[in-house]
């Protein structure tokens, strides 16, 4: 059967997807949307910090996870349905809509000119997307833009938003909105040790608005705020509006087409966070010991197993183009 690796953040895979794999990723709330089988690739800090979504497992039990997700898909419904609501608020193909509502009406403009700043990262972006189609719809002025220049912004109604409170920071005026990219659900972070770096940057003072996704993000975000908590909303979370557009069979007879998937088998798909671990990220998974096991579960298998990676390219290529990223920004 097809096994595949991709870099990309498009959610239109996600939407496909009939069984997923992952660790401590965001990802694995937003899956909740559809209230399909998901499989925790554990390791110690998941099993002990990450609700019960779907089958812990570790790499020898893969195979036998994905036969059971098969056989009883509704085992862990009862799970998933409980943290769906506790994260992500009124998933009604609208949240995009309150959002841009929420920024007109806590920015006090009915005009403004909006730039949407994505720093060259098309993860990022894809949060921001469904907004700037709201925007244009209304009739909004908005602009994507890679980085703040100062030249940028015209007057007092102009509006930034980010899904990255660091490339708000620089910005002298304005009015500044951070959105949530991912949700932030519980054991995605070692959520102390987070606290402690948002204190370091003072509680990031230059964002005006914080639009939280749930009800978990909201109340994290205002223990991040400390002296801003007041700054924090919950509106929903935009990226739901597209992913259920996706949750379509045309979307699904469109990938397996693009992909070479064979039709009528289900798609089982592998997100990790990635390789490395960091001081509050402790759970990724991804390992060429893990890509090679998938690989043989799915020649011994009739699953077809996408990989969805945040990035195909090469190491050396992704430091290369941060150094650029880095130079382009003084």
């Amino acid at each position: 059967m097809p096994f595949k690796k991709i870099g990309s953040p498009d959610p239109k895979y996600l939407a496909a997807t009939d069984i997923l794999i992952s660790d401590m990723s965001n990802i694995n709330y937003d899956f909740l949307l559809f209230n399909r089988p998901i499989i925790l690739l554990s390791n110690k800090w998941l099993r002990e910090n990450f609700p019960d979504l779907g089958i812990k497992t570790d790499l020898d039990g893969m195979e036998d996870a994905i036969k059971r997700s098969i056989d009883y898909p509704e085992e862990f419904e009862k799970n998933r349905k409980h943290w769906h609501k506790k994260t992500m608020h009124k998933p009604d193909g609208k949240s995009s809509e309150r959002v841009v509502d929420s920024i007109i009406k806590y920015s006090g403009t009915k005009d403004p000119l909006v730039f949407l700043i994505y720093g060259k990262n098309p993860v990022l972006k894809v949060h921001l997307d469904p907004i700037y189609e709201v925007l244009k719809k209304r009739g909004i002025r908005a602009v994507f833009i890679d980085f703040f220049k100062e030249d940028e912004a015209i007057d007092k109604n102009t509006v930034f938003i980010s899904t990255h409170n660091e490339l708000l920071q620089n910005i002298p005026f304005g009015y500044r909105v951070h959105i949530d990219h991912s949700v932030k659900g519980i054991g995605v972070t070692d959520f102390e040790k987070q606290v402690k770096q948002i204190k370091e940057k003072d509680y990031f003072p230059n964002t005006d608005l914080h639009i939280t996704e749930g009800e978990v993000s909201f109340e994290k975000t205002k223990k991040w705020l400390g002296p801003y908590r007041n700054r924090a909303v919950m509106v929903g979370y935009p990226k739901s509006d597209v992913l259920l557009r996706f949750d379509t069979m045309a979307n699904k007879e469109s990938v397996y087409k693009e992909l070479g998937f064979k039709p009528g088998k289900i798609l089982i798909t592998y997100a990790p966070t990635g390789k490395y671990r960091y001081p509050f990220k402790q759970g990724a998974s991804l390992s060429n010991k893990v890509l090679k096991r998938l690989n043989q579960i799915s020649n011994r298998n009739d699953y077809n197993i996408l990989v969805k990676l945040r990035s195909t390219k090469p190491f050396k290529e992704k430091v290369y183009e941060k150094i650029k990223i880095v130079f382009n920004k003084k």
